[in-house]
């Protein structure tokens, strides 16, 4: 009775144990504007942007989460100014509509400075993949539709932001980011990596 008793105890222990160290899981989504910067060609031409995320993060250290995310941003064309600055355009070239997509997945790593207040300051930084598409730009040469074009390839990006924590579960964050994207030598001729800004803001839920 008394090894029984004893071996209660010690699995108790072990089993509080594991569930106090069960690492914190959170998820986040938000919306928020994106700024193009450069190639300077593409810049004189897009519009600013759309952002749209999601993300999950798992804490392995105090305040340290390894992050996945998914992300779409998305530049409208400035078909005004096209034709202006594209010289491969031959006259009688008009362009309408079009954006530039960016899809892209992830992983990265999140420090969150935890304090007493609830605001609470972290930095992040990912590598991941990248489509970028140039859509629905129809480019007219006489009766012909040019097609759409697009390419993959590398990019990361780099972040700082502020957690607000309504409760134990919930809170909102404010965040910019720096992203690049190397895009040089694809089918876009960009001849440059792509770079933008983008402000976040969204809802974290914390499990």
């Amino acid at each position: 009775m008394r090894r029984t008793a004893a071996l209660l105890i010690v699995l108790g222990l072990i089993f509080s144990t594991r569930v106090s160290a069960q690492p914190a899981v959170s998820v986040r989504g938000n919306v928020g504007a994106a700024f193009f910067q450069s190639p300077e060609g593409l810049n004189n031409i897009l519009n600013s942007g759309v952002d749209l995320g999601l993300e999950a993060g798992l804490e392995v250290y105090d305040g340290l989460e390894v992050v996945l995310q998914g992300s779409y941003d998305r530049f409208t064309l400035n078909s005004d100014n096209v034709a202006l600055l594209d010289d491969n355009l031959s006259v009688g070239t008009s362009v309408e509509g079009g954006a530039l997509n960016l899809i892209n997945g992830t992983v990265g790593l999140r420090y969150t400075l935890k304090n007493q207040s609830d605001a609470h300051p972290y930095v992040a930084g990912g590598i991941g993949l990248y489509r970028t598409e140039l859509a629905e730009a129809r480019v007219r040469q006489g009766e012909n539709v040019l097609p759409e074009r697009s390419t993959r390839g590398r990019g990361f990006h780099l972040a700082i932001g502020s957690n607000f924590r309504v409760d134990e579960t919930y809170g909102v964050f404010f965040e910019p980011r720096y992203v690049v994207v190397d895009t040089g030598g694809s089918d876009l001729q960009t001849g440059d990596s792509t770079r933008y800004v983008t402000v976040r803001l969204g809802v974290e839920v914390q499990f």
